[in-house]
């Protein structure tokens, strides 16, 4: 949680020093591409077989695509669609690799909407469909897909009317749970994504 608040006081200073007087966005769509860095936080003991010890993710790069349709100049829908993948341990023994497809949706609020600086915070619902895991035997452990469920803080700076930098940080609160199994480890990824938007339309 210290690399999340750490970037997320980094941007709020941005904000104050980009908060000088400026025309209100009137775009009514945005779609953007950018480039995820995932950070896995969860690490929880599980038992496999007779062996009892923790699954830790490692950090790693992912892809995300989306949209946000501006209601008004305070609100706006985004809609995203993340794919990535982590390698796991399990205790000191790898495990592979983990696949995951997240679609995300949020309500961000525009707190600074301006034409070249623009700062949201939003609550964010997301669906992930994960891959198999090694179960260390040999095997595989079918992941089930989940819910999970976090906030998000993020910015644009606009480079014209149309194109603008973006990026973010984002948490999600989700276990990994195996298939059929009753135990569950916490995923829990800090996302900070970096990338560039194109903005659409008029109000």
């Amino acid at each position: 949680m210290f690399k999340a608040r750490s970037v997320i006081l980094a941007l709020a200073v941005v904000a104050v020093f980009a908060s000088a007087p400026a025309l209100a966005q009137d775009h009514s769509f945005r779609v953007f591409v950018t480039a995820d860095w995932v950070s896995p936080n969860g690490e929880d003991d599980i038992t496999v077989g007779s062996v009892t010890d923790a699954v830790q993710g490692s950090d790693d790069f992912g892809y995300e695509a989306g949209f946000e349709w501006r209601m008004n100049k305070l609100f706006g829908l985004e809609g995203s669609f993340l794919a990535g993948s982590n390698d796991f341990e399990f205790g000191n023994t790898d495990v592979g690799s983990l696949d995951q497809k997240a679609i995300t949706a949020a309500l961000n609020f525009h707190i600074l909407p301006t034409t070249i600086f623009d700062l949201w915070i939003a609550p964010v619902a997301s669906w992930y469909n994960f891959g198999d895991l090694d179960d260390g035997a040999g095997g595989n452990i079918n992941i089930d897909s989940q819910w999970g469920y976090g906030a998000q803080v993020g910015f644009d700076i606009g480079f014209g009317k149309t194109f603008a930098i973006t990026g973010g940080v984002r948490y999600i609160k989700i276990d990994l749970q195996g298939d059929g199994s009753s135990d569950s480890a916490a995923f829990d990824p800090i996302i900070a994504r970096a990338g560039v938007a194109f903005r659409f339309g008029s109000r």
